[in-house]
């Protein structure tokens, strides 16, 4: 009679079809054992529904076999058969053996189906049920971490790290803590936390919290250490690039934070906020043309950016190329509306190429988000005046007059036009 043994054998030797063939004929001639590991060996193979049908087999044999009913818990989870798996794990004695698994599977399986206050009730009744089994606290630390309950998470994971257990299923429990007590905003401490548990086989992901964090208690030497870091064990982990180029700026490097900007978009050339960034550090480097084309760049990508809209206009405003200007509002009006502060600088342009009519309309967009603004205010007296519209400009000098007293120049112009 073949065994189970010389199935496995042809199995690994890669005659999958005999070794199977085999496995057929061991479930119609093998006791209850072998049965078991049959379906053992369906489930390490991936073939879960054969696994399923052997072990319901076997609980119809045996249907108060705790250890059954939790491998064909397992097997129906594999394949989404999730009530299934919960009239198994629930049909499990409070007296036997396997509840404390049972409440952990079931915990599992309510989250997948949304339900996180049941699954939260069952982690609890295990915690109840053997207050000192890491493997519960870590999956409590787990699920108030996922539910964003930071400050409750903390408390698990440093309880674990408490009791000894620094790693768990290959997780740093350090790392688990710098990070739930980052999302509480306690950020030193879990800067410390950082330290303790990062090491080379540290994932990116955690390298990347730990530099956030760095970042948020404003140390940016260790932000900039860090994400160099990163860089090197994953250069392709293109969100580091933004983060590094600000710690760097932070620091006054602008050339360094210029060079990790274009680094990100060669390796991220789709990212119009990287040409953005870019095009600023450019400007203030006096490097004009680059930073035109790049700005230009980030608006091709996203002719929506409204920051780079607006640098764009400022620069040709400096440089009174008033056609471009108007151009650039016109093209980024095909695809949406201008921010108010576009529409000025547009309203502007067009004032100086004595296009009266749409400097008007712009002016008029504009001052419907910006009627707070001294600058704007005087800046449409300004234009009213100039159209011929004196009581229009009166008005718009005193309200900007009355949002900036210091404006004494308008004063002066008040009295003057009060006198003609």
């Amino acid at each position: 009679m073949p065994s189970v043994e010389k199935a496995i054998e042809k199995i690994e030797k890669g005659e999958h079809e005999e070794g199977l063939s085999l496995l057929k004929d061991l479930r119609e001639k093998s006791d209850h054992e072998t049965l078991l590991q049959i379906a053992q060996i369906y489930y390490e193979l991936g073939l879960i529904e054969d696994a399923i049908d052997v072990t319901e087999e076997l609980i119809a044999f045996h249907p108060d076999v705790d250890e059954l009913k939790m491998f064909a818990a397992e097997l129906y989870m594999e394949m989404e058969r999730e009530e299934e798996a919960i009239d198994l794990l629930s049909s499990v004695d409070q007296d036997s053996d396997e509840y404390l698994e049972s409440l952990l599977l079931a915990a599992d399986l309510y989250e997948r189906q949304g339900l996180s206050e049941v699954a939260e009730q069952k982690l609890l009744t295990a915690k109840r049920i053997a207050p000192n089994e890491p493997v519960i606290t870590f999956g409590l630390g787990e699920f108030y971490l996922h539910h964003g309950n930071f400050n409750r998470s903390a408390i698990y994971f440093e309880a674990l790290l408490n009791e000894g257990h620094e790693t768990f299923n290959h997780t740093s429990v350090a790392l688990r803590l710098a990070e739930a007590l980052t999302g509480s905003g306690k950020f030193e401490e879990a800067v410390a936390y950082y330290e303790k548990g990062l090491n080379d086989e540290s994932n990116p992901d955690d390298w990347f919290g730990y530099a956030l964090t760095t970042e948020r208690v404003g140390d940016h030497q260790k932000t900039i250490k860090a994400l160099n870091h990163l860089k090197d064990l994953d250069p392709q982990y293109t969100t580091l690039y933004p983060t590094l180029a600000k710690a760097y700026e932070e620091e006054g490097a602008i050339k360094e934070a210029m060079d990790v900007y274009l680094e990100g978009i060669r390796l991220d050339e789709f990212n119009p906020e990287l040409y953005f960034h870019a095009a600023k550090l450019a400007l203030k480097l006096d490097q004009e043309e680059k930073g035109h084309d790049l700005l230009k760049h980030a608006l091709s990508l996203d002719p929506s950016n409204m920051k780079a809209t607006a640098t764009l206009m400022d620069l040709y405003m400096k440089e009174e190329r008033f056609e471009e200007v108007t151009d650039l509002a016109k093209e980024v009006e095909r695809y949406g509306d201008l921010s108010s502060e576009a529409h000025w600088k547009a309203a502007m342009a067009f004032r100086e190429l004595e296009d009266d009519d749409n400097a008007l309309k712009h002016y008029e967009f504009a001052y419907t988000e910006l009627k707070e603004q001294a600058d704007f205010l005087e800046d449409f007296g300004w234009y009213h005046l100039e159209i011929g519209k004196r009581e229009t400009a009166k008005d718009l000098f005193k309200a900007s007059l009355q949002k900036d007293p210091n404006k004494i120049h308008l004063e002066e112009e008040l009295l003057r036009l009060e006198e003609m």
